[in-house]
């Protein structure tokens, strides 16, 4: 399994309204090639402008693409008015290409490349994602980078600047905090649906979001559900020298005490909960995309997945 997928859904498992990162001061413009660094080894890179990805193709797990015949399979020509409505030339002969897709949602979202750097015989590709608001249309996000072809056979990996700070210490503690509390099953899956972050006080960043634990026992390709539900609240996380840690959780309450727990918690940013927590066929996207995800990253050859009474589905197919 590739680092891309792998990082992939620790925001799919977006749905939500991040804040931005903090600008970093060597970011290329859209469209702008990045200077070569003889100090970090910086590579340059082109970002490829008008292409969509086609519908009903699966998400690729390797965002390298190294032939015409293979873009062309996955992406098309988006042609606008204008200068700059044309699509960005590619020579696959002389250049190959990172793509990152992610998943269809009606979050505004943006996935923004920073830089690629030389390691060797590996790739680090780091980039960023910003979410806005919902919209009233569903997207489907993309960026594409393009390289010159001598570096086509290095190993790619992926870093999302965010994903690799704070997110993982959320997935543990759910794991070994919340998912103790629910009946034990083999596979332990957390998954969470972020609405913003606010990471002014970096002794205490706040997270907002409903997160979610399963635990999950294989019989032959199915996974079934053994226990597992939905924790909505704002998890406070510090960085220690060892990394980052949850210090904190307030959780929404149960009962009589839900709603008013809710909007206490979530304060002005009840709304955009609301909507993320409402939309039951999103939240079941989610958990299925991240459920196919855990099972291909740790070869579990499980095509379907069940909760109890109910029928069998398949996992989403996962390149």
């Amino acid at each position: 399994m590739t680092k891309f997928v792998k990082l992939l859904f620790a925001v799919l498992f977006t749905f939500a309204t991040l804040t931005m990162m903090e600008a970093c001061g060597n970011k290329p413009s859209a469209g702008q090639k990045t200077e070569i660094g003889e100090t970090n080894n910086e590579i340059a890179f082109e970002e490829a402008k008008n292409y969509f990805f086609k519908n009903g193709e699966a998400i690729p797990a390797d965002p390298k693409i190294t032939s015409e015949e293979a873009f062309n399979k996955l992406f098309g020509m988006a042609t606008t008015m204008g200068k700059d409505g044309k699509p960005t030339e590619i020579d696959f002969s002389k250049q190959f290409v990172l793509a990152i897709v992610l998943p269809v949602t009606n979050i505004d979202t943006e996935i923004k490349p920073i830089k690629v750097e030389e390691k060797g015989d590996t790739l680090l590709y780091t980039y960023e994602i910003k979410t806005g608001e919902k919209q009233t249309y569903s997207i489907q996000p993309v960026t594409i980078i393009i390289l010159d072809k001598k570096y086509e056979d290095k190993e790619v990996v992926l870093v999302n600047e965010r994903e690799t700070t704070y997110f993982p210490a959320i997935d543990r503690y759910l794991v070994n905090e919340i998912g103790k509390h629910y009946a034990e099953g083999e596979h332990c899956v957390p998954i969470h649906s972020i609405v913003t972050v606010d990471e002014r006080n970096g002794e205490d960043i706040l997270v907002w979001g409903d997160f979610w634990v399963f635990n999950y026992n294989q019989a032959g390709d199915t996974l079934k559900c053994v226990s597992g539900g939905s924790h909505p609240g704002l998890m406070h996380i510090r960085q220690t020298e060892k990394g980052y840690v949850v210090t904190g959780f307030d959780q929404v309450e149960d009962g009589s005490n839900n709603l008013p727990s809710a909007k206490k918690i979530f304060g002005d940013k009840y709304d955009r909960f609301h909507a993320i927590n409402s939309d039951a066929e999103a939240r079941e996207r989610l958990r299925a995309d991240g459920l196919a995800v855990y099972a291909k990253n740790h070869n579990l050859g499980a095509t379907m997945y069940q909760d109890y009474g109910w029928p069998a589905k398949k996992l989403p197919k996962i390149q």
